[in-house]
């Protein structure tokens, strides 16, 4: 005899409207870099383009490609190099936000 066991209404709401993601992860024995609070794989060191940048919070670095992360809704900013439109980058499994995106440069 099979037994099933059903979710109550709010548990299937929330079900729903959570989409399942999948972690991307980088090969074994890379040098990587990762989610401070998860350990979630961000990027292979080899995408690191420059450790001089600078944020509000302190020393930045700028990466040509990372995985696992969200982006937040772009926004223009004046940043120390000038007037960009960037959007907040958060840790897709931890939801911890790591820094900023660069979306298109202004130049003047």
């Amino acid at each position: 005899m099979a037994a099933v066991a059903q979710m109550p209404p709010s548990a299937q709401s929330q079900a729903q409207k959570k989409p399942k993601t999948f972690q991307a992860y980088l090969p074994s024995g890379a040098r990587t870099y990762s989610c401070a609070h998860c350990r979630a794989n961000l990027a292979d060191h080899n995408e690191l383009i420059s450790k001089s940048f600078q944020g509000s919070q302190g020393k930045a670095y700028l990466f040509n490609s990372v995985v696992n992360i969200v982006c937040g809704t772009a926004e223009e900013r004046v940043l120390l190099t000038g007037l960009h439109a960037v959007a907040d980058i958060q840790c897709e499994c931890c939801k911890t936000t790591l820094g900023w995106k660069y979306v298109s440069l202004e130049i003047f």
